[in-house]
């Protein structure tokens, strides 16, 4: 399954504002830089995930962008829902309309029972969780830089 870029870099984006201390205001250039998302990009999904509320723009010179959540209140399922609106594996599922043997297709059930499982599985998994995880890769990654 293909997860769409913008989905990819509003994970990093939200990961990247989890992991430094609460309410850390951070530039776009900052998170640009830390987390390889192009600014073109980062700004237009900064901008969604304002609209949904995951993150707020602070304005000024020392503005930039902050979680407006618990990264521990977040699921990767509602960040997907949010940016992408579906996690329908086929546009059948989502548009049933569209597909001229929707209804007596033998792969409709098995591709709505793995949209299920993902949603499930995603629901369980939150923007706290990756940052936990991504902390213990900057270290193990600094232990062996030193050594």
């Amino acid at each position: 399954m293909f997860v769409p870029m913008k989905i990819d870099y509003g994970v990093r984006i939200l990961v990247h504002l989890a992991s430094l201390p609460k309410n850390s205001i951070v530039k776009g250039a900052e998170i640009s830089k830390a987390r390889h998302v192009p600014e073109k990009f980062l700004f237009q999904i900064s901008n969604d995930l304002i609209d949904k509320n995951f993150i707020v723009s602070i304005r000024g010179p020392n503005g930039g962008y902050s979680l407006k959540r618990s990264p521990s209140e977040i699921s990767i399922a509602e960040v997907i829902q949010g940016l992408n609106k579906t996690m329908a594996p086929v546009s059948c599922i989502e548009f049933p309309d569209l597909c001229q043997i929707s209804g007596q297709c033998s792969q409709q059930d098995m591709w709505s029972d793995v949209e299920q499982a993902l949603v499930s599985k995603l629901e369980t998994i939150t923007v706290q969780d990756l940052a936990d995880k991504d902390k213990s890769f900057v270290s193990a990654d600094s232990i062996s830089k030193k050594k």
